[in-house]
């Protein structure tokens, strides 16, 4: 028989911090499975780990890529990708449970507008308010606000990040925004065939908005899609964590001297 092309690739990251993290999204997940041939693809620093083993044991459809650099977003979720055969990618993070019909509604419209590169559905809280996922490209002025206590002095530091947030934007609405976060994202094969796959430079923070920044130069639309939902069951916190500040500060010069210089895109 034949082998049917999945649909969507979802790519996730194995957390050992938190090993058992990964049922609860999967069993949110493999329901919808019906209305979208889905590939699952997890990768994990340290596949040998009792817990998924009993991934493996509760769900045999996903496939356990070992990645020493799993703790190296950008790296790992490349890892995933070379390896993915389906039409369209996925980032998520293990926190958001899919709603009904928010799988479908992404690919649908995908399908439906092939200019568009990148998808991104509305995350929600437990009460049902919107978490901001979708935002404007980081300026200079937006990452001193962000991670310095200097920037968060500054008179303008609430407008600025109000306008970085798109808080005056209607999230109930969909739109195309300049940034959409990875921690679901989906993302057209044609344009990682085009682009490439994110910038490993990036060791924490931002390749996703680097990939968006490249994206939008090719020529590809980015959509923001109110009507797909996710639960955020976790903390969502709106800054990056600065465990390790010296990698955060590599991160934000590289995205700003990427914007700022133009060059050329990230191979394959």
């Amino acid at each position: 028989m034949e082998d049917i092309e999945p649909d969507l690739a979802i790519c996730l990251l194995h957390n050992p911090s938190q090993p058992e993290g990964l049922f609860p999204f999967l069993d949110a997940l493999l329901p919808q499975a019906d209305q979208v041939a889905l590939e699952i693809i997890v990768v994990a620093a340290q596949p040998e780990h009792p817990a998924l083993t009993r991934l493996e044991r509760a769900f045999p459809e996903i496939v356990i890529l070992e990645n020493s650099g799993a703790d190296h977003p950008a790296k790992a979720r490349n890892h995933a990708c070379r390896l993915a055969a389906a039409r369209y990618l996925s980032f998520w993070d293990g926190t958001l449970r899919p709603q009904p019909g928010c799988l479908a509604g992404l690919v649908r419209f995908l399908d439906e507008n092939p200019e568009a590169g990148l998808a991104a559905p509305r995350i929600v809280d437990p009460q049902g308010m919107v978490l901001p996922s979708a935002r404007s490209a980081p300026t200079l002025a937006t990452l001193l606000c962000l991670h310095t206590s200097l920037g968060r002095l500054l008179p303008a530091a609430p407008l600025i990040l109000k306008q970085h947030l798109l808080l005056e934007q209607d999230h109930l609405r969909s739109f195309e925004p300049e940034w959409l976060l990875d921690t679901c994202l989906v993302i057209r094969r044609e344009v990682v065939e085009e682009i490439g796959l994110l910038d490993e430079g990036f060791v924490a923070h931002y390749a996703d908005a680097d990939y968006c920044l490249r994206a939008h130069q090719a020529g590809w639309h980015l959509h923001y899609l109110a009507e797909g939902v996710a639960l955020q069951t976790g903390a969502a916190p709106v800054i990056p964590a600065a465990e390790n500040i010296p990698r955060l500060v590599g991160d934000c010069t590289r995205l700003l001297l990427k914007k700022w210089l133009r060059p050329a895109q990230m191979p394959a």
